[in-house]
């Protein structure tokens, strides 16, 4: 992945953000954050708001309130089709026609994000590599394991080399072969990522910052040593990001009542 940025901005910011769906569900309220390159992980129970963060930083969801930036340009203003190309998304299933090879499935997508057909060959190649399954480019996806399925995702996700990467929930239904697979490749990614997860153990093999999303707000934003620090005392050394987590979700949900 490249990074390509004017000097001062950051790669992407949140200024205000809220989003509510329909009258009565309020997903983001006033989420504002600068995300710089290395591995965010982007923490939360089911419901905190991680999917609906991660859609519109990708831009395929517009906030009801406040604004996204990516490398300082508005992202829904008026050069969107410019900007909207810097970001790339890996959701959390794999929506391609089975019978598609594991190239031709990155391949494709290289193309419909504005790649020449040969450079987007080319950048196919070099996305597998990158995800371990250059032995499996021929390979039909319905031949392909859930493991690999997921990394076939993550290859379309980099092949047009985007300066900010998200990654919703990359682990999931993966086995612990599998994950510990999944972790190493995305430690290994260059420029700005984000991952959403609520498992602990990603976040520590993970990433270098950490952001708890509880309820639609951010509930703590530094790095895994700084989260641990918050944890009860007593806590086991092993356990105690995951005991800060659930004491930041337990003190906000205390504190709203």
């Amino acid at each position: 992945m490249r990074l390509v940025r004017e000097p001062g901005t950051s790669p992407a910011e949140l200024r205000g953000v809220s989003h509510r769906y329909g009258s009565d569900r309020q997903a983001l309220t006033d989420v504002s954050v600068q995300l710089q390159p290395g591995v965010t992980a982007l923490v939360g129970v089911n419901g905190a708001g991680k999917s609906t963060l991660l859609s519109i930083l990708a831009g395929s969801l517009r906030p009801t309130a406040g604004s996204v930036l990516i490398g300082g340009t508005d992202l829904n203003g008026r050069r969107r089709r410019e900007v909207i190309g810097r970001v790339a998304l890996m959701p959390q299933a794999l929506t391609v026609p089975p019978n598609l090879t594991a190239w031709e499935a990155v391949a494709v997508i290289g193309w419909m994000r504005g790649l020449a057909s040969r450079e987007a060959a080319r950048r196919a190649d070099r996305a597998l590599e990158a995800v371990d399954l250059a032995n499996r480019r021929g390979s039909a996806i319905k031949e392909l394991s859930g493991g690999m399925k997921r990394r076939v995702a993550l290859a379309q996700a980099i092949v047009a080399e985007p300066d900010v990467l998200l990654l919703d929930e990359p682990s999931t239904g993966l086995d612990p072969q599998q994950r510990r697979r999944m972790v190493d490749i995305v430690k290994a990614l260059h420029g700005t990522v984000v991952f959403s997860s609520h498992v602990m153990e990603d976040v520590v093999d993970t990433a270098s910052r950490v952001l708890v999303l509880h309820e639609g707000g951010v509930r703590f934003d530094g790095d895994v040593d700084e989260l641990s620090a918050r944890a009860p005392a007593g806590a086991p050394p092993e356990r105690r990001p995951e005991a800060a987590f659930l004491a930041l979700i337990g003190d906000a949900e205390a504190r709203a009542r």
